[in-house]
């Protein structure tokens, strides 16, 4: 479905769009000049009953010659003593729905932005009246990081009641979250930058992709090893060098790292020999005086054996994420993952007997076929296992993902169900004694929810925290890795770059990597 836009700046569809999902998932703002010969509209409501017509002749709201509904947004400004109002109104077969919000005064420099702002507002309020149904509790807030709207607020020294009263005033947001933000932006504050000696303080991040299997609802860089497998050892190879020069040029540069996130992929998909020669790399020249957290993404408990936690263990590993994602056998089956419940029972208990200090499971809520009764199972299931840290992921369609391809042939929950599943979660975590503490969003989430990750009070996970709210600078190395380098003062990012997620484009091309990243810390404080 096409929506045309009228009455707001050349660009301004893209400020639209993710409100417009809410309701209508397929639909497209276009910004377009139309040709009325190709289309074959006619103009709509000229004699309707109620007087209700267009703003002018030229809206129309008929099907075009392929069935397809066609729809109009127009926006209009009027001035009132209270400042400029902003109603939309949104036109399509026939019916209209209205919605108005205000701009009140406003700073020059913030004027673009709350034009922006208050359009989305009316936009909602518009498609609210149209459809008859209330968007969730999330609002306006469309993004993937809602909580550094807090923290810029925060920075500012603005109390956070203020805070929440402009969420709920300004951006539609229900309490329940506005709350749940606060809380969450509040534990994070004292990771962030604080004194002249945490500015050299920088986190790494390392990604190996490749993966036993490809799950149902994976996008990320993931090869599948059967298929892959003469790919592995030169990835390895050049993954050892990006490791060591970088590592040796952190240390010429004067920066420690804080933490490590070994991720992918399955990191632990790697052979027992190459882990240990990943995790040994890591030690020497990553580790320092300064690192304090040290996670590898163990994901997939089919790739786990005692050799393997030992491995780890021996060379400081101090968080393990082992995720199960669902504790039901025939879910497991069904989205291509080859383990089962009692293997990720067995592998935790063991890792916690070895004495890793932090274990994370991650749960995925609105996988197909399940309820919350479901989801209440699992959660039974992991509060027996005692972790330290729980990650909840609402179930998104990700464009590259095979559910999205195949999306016709799986049953997904509905917007109830998966609301109640994350309820289950919030009550399960609670009852563990887990808070709050990095939370976020993303495009076509069902339910238009969000992820949480929960941790015992003083075992949150840094990275967790700073690749989310970018307060630190965060070195990427291997395969689709990522690197934003950001001056801690004021949280300005300065420079972002990825790594190839082609693992032989890698390869290819490790020595322009490894100078890109060493003639940036040669060059430059970050």
């Amino acid at each position: 479905m096409n929506v045309h836009l009228r009455g707001r700046a050349q660009g301004f569809g893209v400020t639209l769009q993710e409100v417009l999902w809410l309701f209508f998932p397929e639909a497209k703002i276009c910004e377009h000049e139309l040709d009325p010969k190709e289309l074959r509209l006619i103009k709509a409501f000229e004699n309707n009953s109620d007087g209700d017509s267009p703003i002018d002749g030229s809206f129309v709201t008929n099907k075009l010659e392929t069935g397809e509904s066609t729809a109009w947004l127009v926006f209009e400004d009027s001035s009132e003593p209270s400042g400029t109002v902003i109603e939309a109104t949104f036109w399509m077969d026939g019916k209209a729905g209205r919605g108005k919000a205000s701009l009140s005064s406003t700073v020059p420099e913030e004027e673009e932005n709350d034009r922006r702002r208050v359009s989305k507002l009316a936009l909602l309020r518009a498609l609210e009246d149209y459809t008859g149904k209330l968007t969730n509790q999330w609002g306006i807030l469309t993004g993937v990081r809602p909580t550094k709207i807090v923290h810029r607020r925060l920075d500012k020294g603005i109390p956070s009641d203020n805070i929440a009263d402009e969420l709920t005033r300004d951006y539609a947001v229900h309490p329940e979250k506005t709350s749940l933000l606060i809380d969450i932006a509040q534990r994070q504050r004292p990771f962030f930058y604080h004194r002249p000696k945490d500015r050299n303080k920088v986190g790494v991040y390392i990604g190996v992709p490749f993966c036993p299997t490809r799950c149902l609802y994976c996008s990320f860089p993931g090869y599948e090893l059967k298929k892959y497998k003469k790919w592995v050892e030169p990835f390895w190879s050049s993954l050892l060098l990006e490791v060591e020069q970088v590592g040796k040029a952190l240390v010429k540069a004067g920066q420690q790292v804080e933490h490590i996130y070994v991720g992918g992929g399955t990191p632990t998909s790697l052979n027992l020999e190459m882990l240990k020669g990943l995790l040994q790399h890591v030690q020497e020249y990553l580790c320092g005086p300064e690192t304090v957290e040290f996670t590898v993404e163990a994901g997939r408990p089919d790739t786990l054996d005692p050799a393997k936690l030992e491995a780890m263990n021996a060379h400081g590993v101090n968080r393990l994420s082992i995720n199960p994602q669902s504790m039901n056998a025939s879910t497991l089956e069904r989205i291509g993952r080859c383990h089962r419940p009692e293997e990720v029972e067995k592998t935790v208990a063991l890792a916690k007997k070895m004495g890793f200090p932090i274990i994370n499971m991650d749960v995925i809520i609105g996988l197909p076929g399940e309820t919350a009764a479901t989801v209440n199972e699992t959660m039974e299931r992991i509060a027996v296992l005692q972790p330290e840290n729980v990650t909840v992921h609402t179930m998104a369609l990700k464009r590259a993902s095979r559910l999205t391809a195949e999306k016709d042939q799986w049953a997904l929950p509905p917007e109830e169900e998966v609301a109640s599943m994350l309820e289950v979660t919030k009550k399960a975590a609670r009852n563990l004694g887990l808070v709050p503490y990095y939370m976020y969003r993303q495009k076509r989430i069902l339910a238009n929810m969000e992820n949480v990750g929960y941790a015992l009070p003083g075992k949150e996970c840094i990275y967790n925290i700073q690749v989310m709210e970018e307060r630190q600078t965060i070195w990427g190395i291997g395969a689709g890795a990522a690197t934003k380098i950001i001056r801690p003062d004021d949280a300005v990012m300065l420079d972002s770059w990825h790594n190839p997620k082609d693992p032989m484009n890698y390869v290819e091309r490790i020595q322009e990597i490894i100078r890109r990243k060493t003639e940036q810390l040669e060059g430059k404080t970050c």
